[in-house]
Parts: C-alpha cells; structure tokens; sequence
C-alpha cells in the first residue's frame, strides 16, 4: 500500500480511502499484446495504472493510428464513463501490466468516498477534454488555412495555365502559315547565298525575340508608328501587325534594310512576312515555356512547402523555407513590398519542416494583413550563436498595447468575425516552443517585428 502513495492519483489519500479503493476495484493483469479497450467497444470500466504500459491506438482514415502510451499513474475510461458512449480507442499492452480498476458502479461511488480522487478525475477529464476541443479547432484552423492556399495556389496556377493553353491554340494557327511562308521562300528563285544569310539571321531574330527586355508602353507605341509607316511604304500586307513582332524583338528597318538589300525587290514583302511568322512563334514557345515553368515552379514550391516524401524531422534550410512560403503566398503578395536580408552562413536547423512553414505562413500572412496588401514587409534572418534568427516586420498600423499581451491567447483576435479563428498566433507559438525556441513580439505604427530564435539543434519535445 504504502507504494501507492507515489502515484499521482492517489498522492494526499487518507489510509481509509486508500482501502476503500483497493476494496472496491480488481486487480486486472495484462501481458504484452494484451487488450484492454477496443474502439468502438463498451466502456465499462475506470482504471488507474499501476505498472506496465499500455498502447492508445484509435483507428483514423481506415487506418490504425498510435496516439501515445499510458504509462504508471496514468488514469483512464473516465471520458466515456461521464459521457455514456463507447470507447473512442483500443488499448493495448506493451509490457506486463497490472491496473486497478472499477467498474461503473464503484467508479460513481468514487466522488463521495474519495472526493480527492474525484477531483483529480475531474481535473483530467476537463483538461482532456479541452485539449480535444483545442486539437478540433486547430484541425479546422488549418483546414481553413489550406482552404486559403489551395484557392490562392488554383489562382496562381490558372494564370500560367490558361496562358500556355492559349499560347498553344494559336501555334495551331501559325505553324501552317510558316510551312507555307517557308516553302514559299524556295519558289522566289533565290540563290543558295540568299537563302543561307535568311537562315543565318533566323536563329538569332528568334533569340532576340525572346530575351528582349521589354519596352515601355509609350517606347513601343512610337516605335511601331515609325516601324509600321516603313513597312506601309514597302507594300507589306498587314504593316502595324508585323510592326509588333519586330519592335518586341529589338529588330530596326536599318537592320532589315541590311537584310533586304541582296535580295530581289519583288521578294521584299515575302521575306518580311516569313520573319514575321518566324518572331511569332517564337513569341508563342516562350509564353508557352514560361508559363509551364512557373506551373512546374509552383508545384515544386508546394511539395517542399509541405515537405512530401520527407522525414518529419530533418535538417531545414531556413531560407527556403521563407521563400517556399512567398511562392505559396503569391496570391496575398500582389501589391506587397519584400525586402529580405538573409544570412548567408545561416545554418540549418533540425526540426518539421512543415510545421515551421505554417509560422513562416500566420507570420507573414498576418503581416500582409497588417499593410492592407499594400505595404513593405521585411524577412531577416542571422546566426546568433547556436540558436538562428528570424525576423519577420512590415511597416503596417501596429498592434495596441492593450492587445499586446494578449496575441497568443488561443481564439483571441482581432479580425471581423469569419476572417480570422485566433488560432495563428497559438499553433506558431506551440511549433517554436516544440522547436526549443521562443518568439518575441516588438511593435509600434510604422514597425511591427515578430522575432523568432531556435536553436540550431531544433526539436527538443515531441
């Protein structure tokens, strides 16, 4: 008896209701694989662990799901006991286990004869209970979260995708007119000599066509007028559609009337069109290329972003990490100034990966919010010692005093009702606490800077 008193439910008990508990429960032992619980099963029974373990296991997906292990003093079956339901999990031995344990009718009695006892089952029915709230509000936190990202990452990928869609449709136009164009090139009766210097300037028009940086409006506007009129002047079927292409692709009239000099006059307009369909589908593959890049970048920014295929716990490259995050923030970032000062000897840090992207993520979303989508945010990072430095600031309204001590208060927060749970600031604050690190928050209008720090070696719970 006297090695009960070094449990926790039974610390303060009198003898006499230590007896009491010792005479109304059974002595229940159990070998390893042995079951306890099965979900879904009757809960019928109260017990309190007196050595040994027991495995949680709860079945989620279809699939079996540990969730922990109670070891000696733990207590359990007192959730379905006070709700009435089935047992929400299966239980199992670990090792030779041995529990005191109640069955419904002494577990009721238990409150009036050992009311410190009763306290205590309160006390960890309330707490588990709290945490189960907490753990189903943080699930639709982040499943309003993902809502956000994968209506911002649909957005972003729409844009490429509709563009090489469109850039491809009119390739089906053009090639044929080129074949054409082409095939007519060998019917003007030019010289090998001719057509060799067409094809030498062909190549190298297309390059320019693509790495051109662009003109202002009011540069390209001018430039085709003057373009279009020296075409107009050469008889050139449709002259300011062709003006555009080579005005894009930086190609002068003195260049082409180097171009057009050999050759015979009546081939002018001809040639002039076949380079026109050549910039043009050159044109129409860098649309197609680029957009199918930022497709690709964006798909490969996601899967890092969420660290697919990846142990939970690895060495994570910061600054990834933060850039990762603004790529799957594109969407809040349209009119957002980024400034970033990286450490370039930053070093990695051993932890989850994705669970430090979702603070990269409430940090940085919470500071767009803070500019109205129209500001400057800064992204620091340096080595102090062993612990790496992360600062994200934005030049918004600032948070009042009042609010200050109140930012990681689960639910807190201060957006229009449906904008915001509250639960941001507290998931973050639980991730770098797990991490071993802290976050510390300085803030006046015009200079809001969250500052996190962890250390390098990273994890230190689980």
């Amino acid at each position: 008896m006297d090695d009960l008193y070094h449990i926790p439910p039974f610390e303060g008990l009198t003898e006499q209701e230590l007896t009491w508990l010792i005479e109304h429960s059974s002595d229940v032992r159990l070998q390893p694989g042995d079951t306890f619980f099965v979900e879904d099963g009757p809960a019928e029974q109260f017990y309190i662990m007196l050595e040994g373990e027991l495995q949680v296991i709860r079945r989620v997906n279809g699939r079996d799901t540990v969730l922990g292990t109670t070891p000696r003093g733990v207590i359990g079956g007192e959730m379905a006991l006070l709700e009435g339901t089935a047992s929400k999990i299966t239980s199992r031995a670990l090792a030779p286990s041995r529990l005191m344990v109640f069955d419904r009718n002494a577990f009721r009695e238990i409150f009036a004869a050992v009311p410190t006892l009763g306290n205590y089952i309160f006390n960890i029915a309330a707490q588990r209970t709290a945490n189960y709230a907490r753990n189903i509000v943080s699930q639709q936190e982040k499943m309003v979260a993902l809502g956000k990202l994968s209506a911002g990452l649909a957005h972003e990928l729409n844009n490429p995708a509709a563009a090489a869609r469109r850039a491809t449709q009119e390739l089906h136009h053009v090639l044929p007119g080129l074949q054409v164009r082409t095939l007519r090139l060998n019917e003007l009766g030019l010289t090998n000599a001719q057509i060799e210097q067409l094809v030498r300037f062909q190549p190298e028009a297309m390059a320019r066509a693509v790495d051109a940086p662009p003109l202002s409006p009011l540069e390209q506007s001018d430039m085709e007028g003057a373009m279009g009129d020296w075409l107009d002047e050469r008889g050139v079927e449709d002259p300011w559609d062709v003006a555009a292409n080579l005005v894009s692709a930086r190609i002068s009239s003195e260049e082409l009337e180097q171009l057009l000099e050999p050759l015979p006059p009546a081939t002018h307009g001809d040639v002039l069109q076949w380079l026109n369909a050549t910039l043009h589908i050159a044109s129409l593959l860098n649309e197609v290329e680029q957009s199918t890049g930022r497709i690709s970048d964006l798909v490969g920014a996601i899967k890092s972003y969420t660290y697919m295929d990846k142990a939970p716990l690895q060495e994570v490259d910061i600054h990834k990490g933060l850039e990762n995050t603004l790529t799957v923030l594109t969407y809040k970032l349209k009119s957002v100034h980024v400034m970033r000062e990286y450490d370039p000897n930053l070093p990695r840090v051993n932890g989850r990966g994705s669970e430090l992207n979702q603070v990269w993520t409430n940090l940085i979303a919470n500071a767009v919010d803070a500019v109205n989508g129209k500001g400057t945010i800064w992204l620091k990072t340096r080595c102090e010692n062993d612990y790496v430095m992360v600062e994200v600031a934005d030049d918004g309204h600032g948070i009042p005093p009042e609010v200050m001590p109140r930012l990681f208060e689960p639910f807190f927060t201060t957006k229009d009702v449906g904008k915001g749970t509250g639960l941001g600031l507290d998931i973050s604050y639980r991730i770098i606490t797990q991490h071993g690190g802290t976050i510390e928050v300085q803030s006046e209008p015009g200079n809001t800077r969250f500052i996190v720090r962890i250390p390098v070696e990273g994890i230190i719970t689980g």
